[in-house]
């Protein structure tokens, strides 16, 4: 590999000098000299052949001699001429010994080319000497060969050069002589005018050579690092379509390698088809051609025996959705909205301890395969009961967006019937629906569906439109409008946030100033972005420019290959500077939601609110197109907050190999230790490598092991509609006793008939136990991991009681959803949500609030007490409450 290199190296740079040598040539040729001749100051021959020089070349003097280059030999030429046969020109340029010059056969053109560039330096004058011309010709007979020597294929090389140059130089005076003299009288002071500036020009031209090279040699360079593994991936796909053993997808094979090569760089770093790239596309557009529904049912056109094991409990709200309208996923990073639930993997181990080895299991293999398939079975019995009821509920409504199907008459629940009166079966798939809802704006599409409690099927014909998708999902007041506090809840970052921002700010100032007769406009402001996954990079410098003082530093951003850019606000905010701001945040606020809330913490605009911290991601995607429709995600650069954290709390290091344990790649959570120390505006310290801080903590009431099984199993969603079939809804609704015991024999059936278990949050782990002791023989083991399952499900039964406000409050707005549009819904439980109430009695505390911000030593009044874990002037509420206190008012479950 070396010496191949070191050959393409040598033969580079030896046509690297010829070139250079051909263009100071070209120059000398085409520059007319200071004399005014018509003929250029090339050399020129006589009749007999001999070189003429012009009279711009000076020569020393003394004898002359035809000069030979001799290449590869190890005697020195110099040696062979004295001092007074070399023949010296003082034309701008030294001369260079012929060790210098690549190693060639001096018998090849390229060779003999390299010869008459190298004499080009020292042009010879006039004729050879006879002596020099007996010698040759005596040398030649004593060698018995008539073969040219290299003297005489130089000469016939130069001589056919002259004979180009002077058919050059004759055409050109032809054309000359066609201008009127004074036209060729400008020209030739023109030429000798250039002729001042021939160096110049050569020097122009030598440097527009070495710039292409400059450009042209790190691009070979690429190219040829790229060539090798680009041939080699090109060359196993065609091996395999061609010789594998059954027939392959090249399609399917390309996807799956790229996607395991992206995989080994980062989680957000993304290989998009075709169908994943107007997916993406839309969610950056925060629009797409439909009807604005949100729709749920099978994935799948018949049912299979795959088992889902993977799901702790089946949510068929989220593995078998797929939604007119995609949920808006972060463009630069994956969703964050996940929470981990325990897990417990056990494993068969073996060990040496000293003589002894210790074996963990020995069983009959018969055992063993016996227990694995009645677990196989009763894993596939489960699966096709769950399958058999999506397709029994069929295609179903999960939600309709105001000003589009809900406008309409579409609801929550709805069972679809039949689009542009081609029946849904039990085998049509959400997909097939949802390209059939989706068209063309402005076409018309009829919608046949039945609502649970409504005899019959109804049809509703509406246009298809560019739908689009609301970040600002609600604006309201909270409290009395009187009061001045309001609320916007921020969902994402798509293109139109920033306008949909302003427009919500501008309509809370006027709701209050009607509300104070125009005495006072808002007081506070309270932006809820928990559970926001980001989105694009300049939306949250749109929305932040709302916020912060006009001239400062937002967001600034920087990587390998990405220009180092900084974002700063150029327009005066529209929230004036005394109302309060508070910013509610939780673990799912990433990426463009924590460049607002890292802006507004470090300039002192406002105060975040939260249990603890953000996700901490501080890193940049570009959404590259590719051919064939398809597109590239991948990282390009970290950001950094005002302050100059940068907020990422993992470092990613590129893994992959040939080993299938190297494919991922690897994650380093940053310590805390190792967390560097910046200053807001005010002087309070934040900190890098971990997301952004709370500074007033407020603590969430965490959600019981039963609500977190009845919001994923769906269940709600079901006695929702069984309730709309018995029920009608009134004003003033609420749940009542005689509900929420309807409610428990609901659930007691379903837990019955084994669609539900309310254990189902353990049931992976201790299932597995239970496995591995049956395996291994330890029975009475084996009876206790049943009991304790048992036990647990007693214990959680215990849970309706226990946290029977939440759980009313769950199926209230189940219900409800069948019948108000979203933002209604949010707003309701937005009454309810202790992080909210805390951050607007925040807001209407000035003292309070100024203390979090500015960190003034009066110490903050009752209620409140300062918090020693955070590294800011961070408050937190002080818990008074009793339990049952604590559980009836509860956060909003994410998980």
């Amino acid at each position: 590999m070396s010496s191949g290199g070191a050959k393409m190296r040598s033969s580079s740079n030896g046509r690297w000098l010829i070139a250079l040598a051909a263009v100071l040539a070209v120059g000398e040729a085409f520059v007319p000299s200071s004399s005014g001749s018509k003929h250029r100051s090339l050399p020129r021959s006589n009749k007999d052949g001999s070189f003429v020089t012009s009279p711009n070349y000076k020569t020393t003097s003394g004898s002359r001699r035809k000069r030979t280059l001799r290449l590869n030999s190890g005697q020195n030429s110099n040696d062979q001429r004295s001092s007074s046969t070399r023949s010296k020109l003082s034309v701008g340029w030294g001369r260079q010994s012929s060790s210098s010059l690549p190693s060639l056969n001096r018998h090849s053109k390229r060779a003999r080319i390299a010869q008459m560039w190298k004499r080009g330096t020292t042009v010879l004058k006039g004729k050879s000497n006879d002596n020099d011309d007996k010698q040759s010709k005596s040398n030649s007979n004593k060698n018995g060969s008539n073969k040219p020597t290299a003297s005489s294929m130089d000469s016939i090389v130069v001589a056919k050069y002259k004979a180009a140059v002077e058919a050059w130089n004759l055409a050109w005076e032809s054309m000359l002589a066609l201008l009127p003299e004074p036209v060729r009288n400008v020209w030739k002071n023109v030429c000798a005018f250039a002729n001042g500036f021939r160096l110049v020009l050569v020097s122009f031209a030598a440097g527009c050579v070495f710039a292409t090279a400059g450009i042209l040699v790190p691009i070979y360079s690429q190219v040829e690092t790229l060539s090798q593994p680009v041939t080699l991936f090109e060359t196993i796909l065609s091996d395999l379509e061609a010789g594998y053993v059954d027939p392959v997808d090249t399609n399917k094979l390309f996807e799956t390698g790229v996607s395991a090569m992206l995989r080994s760089l980062d989680p957000y770093t993304e290989y998009e088809g075709p169908q994943e790239a107007v997916e993406l596309s839309e969610s950056i557009d925060g629009k797409y051609g439909g009807v604005g529904l949100v729709i749920s049912g099978t994935t799948k056109p018949f049912p299979t025996s795959t088992s889902k094991q993977e799901e702790l409990v089946p949510n068929k709200d989220a593995d078998n959705t797929a939604e007119e309208e995609e949920a808006v996923p972060s463009l630069d990073g994956k969703p964050v909205a996940s929470t981990s639930t325990n897990s417990f993997k056990p494993g068969m181990t073996s060990s040496t301890k000293g003589s002894k080895s210790i074996i963990v299991a020995a069983v009959d293999e018969d055992d063993v395969d016996d227990a694995e398939d009645e677990d196989d079975i009763v894993a596939r019995q489960k699966e096709e009961r769950l399958q058999a009821r999506i397709q029994e509920q069929g295609i179903r409504v999960v939600n309709a967006f105001e000003n589009y199907a809900f406008d309409y008459g579409m609801r929550v629940g709805d069972k679809l019937v039949a689009i542009d009166d081609v029946p849904i079966t039990p085998g049509t798939t959400v997909e097939g629906v949802r390209n059939k809802l989706r068209g063309e704006p402005g076409t018309l599409v009829s919608i046949s569906f039945e609502r649970d409690g409504v005899q019959g099927v109804q049809t509703i014909t509406m246009p298809r439109s560019v739908v689009r998708v609301r970040d600002v999902k609600l604006a309201t007041m909270l409290g009395s409008p009187k009061d001045g506090i309001g609320y916007i809840q921020l969902s994402g970052f798509a293109s139109e946030t920033g306008r949909e921002m302003r427009a919500a700010i501008r309509y809370l100032q006027r709701v209050a100033e009607d509300a104070s007769d125009g005495t006072q406009s808002l007081q506070g402001l309270v932006l809820d972005m928990r559970g926001n996954p980001g989105g694009l990079l300049t939306s949250a410098v749109d929305v932040a420019s709302l916020l912060v003082p006009k001239g400062s530093d937002i967001v600034s951003a920087k990587g390998r290959g990405f220009p180092g850019v900084l974002y700063r606000s150029r327009v005066d905010p529209i929230l004036d500077p005394s109302t309060k701001l508070a910013v509610l945040v939780n673990r799912n606020t990433a990426s463009a939601a924590e460049i607002v809330s890292g802006a507004i913490q470090d300039l002192d605009v406002g105060v975040i609110v939260g249990a603890d911290r953000t996700f901490g991601k501080g890193l940049v995607q570009n959404v590259e197109e590719l051919p064939f429709k398809s597109a590239l995600k991948f990282t390009v650069a970290k950001y950094y907050t005002p302050s100059g954290r940068c907020i990422q709390g993992i470092q990613y290091k590129e893994g992959g190999g040939l080993r299938e344990e190297d494919g991922k790649y690897k994650e380093e959570r940053i310590a805390k230790k190792d967390r560097g120390v910046f200053y807001t505006t005010n002087g309070r310290v934040v900190r890098d490598g971990g997301g952004v801080e709370a500074d007033f903590k407020v603590e969430v009431p965490k959600a019981s092991a039963l609500e977190i099984t009845l919001l994923r199993s769906g269940v709600l969603a079901d006695f929702a509609s069984e309730w709309s079939k018995k029920h009608e809804l009134t004003n003033n609704f609420n749940v009542d006793e005689d509900t929420y015991r309807a409610f428990q024999t609901f659930v007691t059936e379903r837990q019955k008939e084994g669609d539900l278990e309310l254990q189902a949050i353990y049931s992976r782990p201790l299932g597995d136990l239970k496995k591995m002791l049956k395996q291994s023989g330890y029975k009475g083991s084996e009876r206790e991991v049943s009991a304790l399952q048992a036990s647990i499900v007693r214990d959680v039964q215990r849970d309706f009681d226990k946290y029977r406000k939440d759980i009313k409050e769950d199926i209230a707005q189940a219900i409800l959803a069948r019948y108000l549009p979203e933002s209604m819904l949010i707003e309701r439980s937005v009454k309810s949500d202790i992080q909210v109430t805390s951050a607007a009695k925040l807001l209407a505390n000035k003292k309070n609030f100024d203390t979090v911000l500015a960190r003034e030593a009066s110490a903050p009044e009752a209620g409140l007490t300062a918090s020693s874990s955070g590294d800011a002037s961070s408050l937190q509420i002080s818990s008074a409450a009793t339990d049952d206190d604590a559980t009836s008012v509860r956060g909003r479950v994410k998980f």
